[in-house]
C-alpha cells in the first residue's frame, strides 16, 4: 500500500504540473481539478493505513 501512495504522490505532482503548465481547456478544467484533489485524498488515505499498519506491528 505504501507503493501505491508514492505512485499517487508522483501522479499528484505530475497532474498539477500539467494542469498549471498547459493551456486550459474550458470544458475539462473542473474535472481535472476534481481528479487531482481526489488523488490527493486517496494518497493521504493510503499512507495513513499503510503506516498505521507498520506502526501497529512495531508495538
Amino acid at each position: 500500500m505504501k507503493w501505491f501512495g508514492w505512485i499517487n504522490v508522483v501522479a499528484i505532482i505530475a497532474g498539477f504540473w500539467v494542469f498549471y503548465g498547459a493551456a486550459g481547456v474550458a470544458g475539462l478544467t473542473g474535472w481535472f481539478i476534481a481528479v487531482n484533489w481526489v488523488n490527493v485524498i486517496l494518497a493521504i488515505t493510503q499512507f495513513y493505513f499503510a503506516y498505521k499498519k507498520t506502526v501497529a506491528q512495531a508495538h
